[in-house]
């Protein structure tokens, strides 16, 4: 048996008391929370690619696809379910391209536009932006929602003078300057009152192809006389994946006065890592043993990428003023799942993607101390989706069910959880690879404690063991997602296929026991004394 403390990144420390019938065992300190939970931590990402924005979510007003002001009901709704904290929009790589004011104003008024980034699809299939959702129809979604706007500004093909005109746009009072002029005559006097602001993005790449000085340069003219209309939080476009040259150019090259002074305009350093991008082997429906280790252990590294940039920023950054943002993140794979001819980057989500989406939630909360907010990319139709539609067919995917297990952490404070169980030893393309045996994460809310777990093993169920240090576990209740094949999915024709179901729970004491089925997601909740 080899001890994993999943909480020593985050600076807890747990005492490991041995269950030997078990298979594996975990000990809970909830008299020792720790830091909250934010909810910006389980965040959305959508863009103008494929099917995400149109038939996604904008069915327009004459649809007969059921909807509110044209947008999708039933994304809506489930997106209310879930308690969407945030969601990042209008890209990606489409927000360098993209020209705010071609998206506002009567529709028969905005331009017909070309979108950069949709010629990969196939021969034919027109890549126009038609532009019939803009800033306000964004802003309509996330308040039915409930969730906060998150606006990626232009710095790839825009300039400093059309982002502070669209925060103005966006932010100013009534009354006061020509832009909330304007945005009353467009059916809105008040205010929008964004708060989260990206200043660029994949400035390494699509957008700008930078080098991290260059950036950082252009970083400081776009703040420079940044519009002060709210509680502005800054986000600056850090690195993809373990590019440490990039974090350390940049901020190299930032004057310390910007960072930690009382005029501080970076609050936010955006960090990209998807997992077995398209260049990859495994598909996304059908795969062996090997690809579905391989990709839940590449997964795993966005710990080690976590605690690698951390500890760079704060080099230049003492205080840890600057936080992290995982605003793109999940599995990627190659092109043939696709919904259909215009659905770009969609593709299958199988049991697989649940789990990884789970052990990446459970490393966002270990490490909430150091990640502000994350955005899944992308919630419906694209990459790593919660939600497939097509016309009127719609579907939750596996990842759906996952989001709403991890519910009850948001806002809850992150307690130590000392785990011990087998690692998991396999081929992978290099050779042999580890993986972890069984890990997860814990929070407390008032006299719940909510312990979320993956158990990735294909060779069967865990025995499992838990302790509460000086509490007593008066009552509990679990749930589990699972399913006897590793490949299944959920589909227009079976939308149930992959959906939690309740999981025994044994409760004596400060100790619980359950068996925890192999290739499953579980949430435990104990209510303790």
């Amino acid at each position: 048996m080899k001890r994993r403390d999943f909480l020593k990144a985050a600076g807890a420390a747990a005492v490991l008391r041995a269950a030997p019938a078990a298979d594996a065992t975990i000990e809970l300190r909830p008299r020792e929370p720790g830091p909250t939970i934010d909810p910006m931590l389980h965040g959305h990402f959508i863009e103008h690619l494929g099917g995400v924005i149109y038939d996604g979510i904008w069915v327009g007003a004459d649809s007969k696809i059921p909807h509110v002001e044209g947008i999708r009901r039933q994304f809506v709704d489930d997106m209310k379910r879930l308690r969407a904290p945030v969601l990042r929009w209008p890209g990606g790589c489409f927000a360098d391209g993209y020209h705010w004011r071609d998206g506002i104003g009567p529709v028969s008024w905005r331009p017909r536009t070309y979108n950069f980034w949709q010629p990969s699809l196939p021969r034919g299939v027109d890549v126009t932006e038609i532009n019939h959702f803009g800033t306000h129809e964004f802003i309509r979604l996330c308040e039915l929602v409930g969730a906060a706007p998150y606006i990626a500004a232009n710095v790839g093909s825009g300039t400093p003078r059309e982002f502070y005109d669209w925060l103005m746009y966006s932010n100013a009072p009534p009354g006061t300057v020509r832009q909330a002029e304007e945005r009353e005559a467009h059916g809105r006097r008040e205010p929008f009152n964004v708060r989260f602001w990206g200043i660029g993005n994949e400035s390494w790449g699509c957008g700008g192809h930078f080098k991290p000085q260059e950036y950082a340069a252009e970083y400081r003219r776009y703040v420079a006389q940044l519009p002060r209309y709210g509680d502005l939080y800054l986000i600056a476009a850090g690195p993809s994946g373990g590019d440490l040259n990039w974090t350390r150019g940049f901020f190299e090259a930032m004057p310390r006065g910007l960072i930690e002074g009382r005029r501080a305009s970076l609050h936010g350093w955006a960090l990209h890592y998807y997992t077995h991008v398209r260049g990859a082997a495994t598909q996304a429906a059908e795969f062996n043993r090997q690809e579905w280790y391989g990709v839940l252990e590449a997964g795993a590294r966005m710990e080690r990428l976590i605690a690698d940039h951390w500890k760079l920023m704060g080099e230049f950054d003492k205080n840890h003023r600057v936080k992290l943002v995982v605003d793109e993140w999940g599995t990627w794979y190659p092109a043939g799942t696709e919904i259909g001819p215009r659905y770009l980057f969609s593709q299958t989500i199988t049991l697989r993607d649940a789990l990884h989406s789970a052990l990446t939630l459970d490393i966002f909360q270990r490490h909430a101390d150091k990640v502000s907010m994350a955005n899944i990319a992308q919630t419906i139709n694209c990459i790593a989706s919660l939600f497939l539609a097509e016309g009127d067919r719609y579907v939750r995917t596996p990842m759906f069910h996952v989001f709403e297990m991890y519910l009850p952490h948001q806002g809850g404070r992150l307690i130590p959880a000392a785990v011990q169980a087998r690692e998991i030893e396999f081929a992978g393309a290099g050779g042999a690879q580890k993986l972890f045996g069984l890990a997860g994460s814990a929070s407390l809310k008032e006299d719940r404690v909510t312990l979320t777990l993956v158990n990735p093993s294909l060779d069967g169920p865990l025995e499992l063991g838990i302790q509460l240090a000086g509490a007593t576990a008066r009552e509990a209740r679990a749930t589990v997602l699972t399913h006897a094949d590793m490949r299944a999915t959920n589909t227009f024709a079976a939308p149930d296929q992959v959906a939690p179901k309740p999981l025994p729970v044994n409760v004596s004491g400060s100790g619980a026991r359950l068996r925890l089925p192999g290739q499953s997601v579980a949430a435990l909740e104990f209510r303790i004394g």
